[in-house]
């Protein structure tokens, strides 16, 4: 189901924003990673419940297979993270170049910035800057009959975004942690689910050789 919303979203985004073009030239990284992870989440939890509804025990390896690939690919991108000294603002900035201007408004609307940078990145660009970034002004008197105002706002969503996962890490970090526990407790019963497999199998085998063996017994002739 993870792995579902998370192809699901990407698309979305993929299919209103311009950098669908760039995405069949290589140069998405961010939207490749995206959906690296939700493709393998997908694959990994519909092999998995094949595999445990059919007892099917090819596929149970298989997806312990896909599982510890997922779970090593987690960790080393963890440790490449922190080995190639990447910056959050690194991917921060990947992400807004790659998402829709729906996702943009939104975070704009909800967090009261203005840009990646500032208002100034509007500066190159002809259209009308966007009411989301706007906070709208109620005059103090309520029985006025002005106009509501609309401030702009001059903070640029880089700042409210890294302030937001810093205030949220607690959240966020757990969230990581969690969905990597339960991927190691899912490989753990996919080896258990295995072994028991394995068993079940070898003493049906065995009651079934000693059943037939008496069938194929032949009495030793009188002489």
């Amino acid at each position: 189901m993870g792995g579902c919303a998370i192809i699901g979203i990407m698309l979305w985004v993929l299919a209103t924003s311009p950098a669908l073009r760039d995405f069949f030239m290589g140069t998405t990284i961010f939207s490749y990673v995206v959906m690296g992870i939700g493709g393998l989440l997908f694959l990994n939890g519909l092999l998995g419940w094949i595999g445990s509804y059919r007892r099917g025990n090819c596929v149970m390896k298989l997806f312990l297979l896909i599982a510890v690939l997922t779970v090593a690919a987690e960790i080393g991108g963890i440790v490449a993270f922190n080995i190639l000294n990447l910056k959050m603002t690194d991917v921060l900035e990947n992400g807004w170049k790659e998402v829709n201007e729906n996702a943009k408004n939104i975070i704009q609307d909800q967090l009261h910035c203005c840009g990646f940078v500032g208002p100034e990145d509007f500066t190159a660009n002809t259209e009308p800057i966007h009411e989301s970034c706007y906070t709208k002004l109620t005059p103090g008197n309520s029985t006025s009959l002005m106009s509501e105002v609309r401030k702009l706002n001059k903070v640029g969503c880089k700042e409210k975004l890294l302030e937001w996962l810093y205030v949220n890490k607690y959240y966020w970090i757990g969230s990581l942690g969690g969905l990597l526990l339960f991927q190691v407790i899912s490989v753990l019963f996919a080896v258990y689910l295995i072994n028991q497999l394995g068993r079940s199998r070898r003493s049906s085998t065995e009651s079934l050789d000693v059943d037939i063996d008496p069938m194929h017994h032949h009495p030793q002739p009188y002489f």
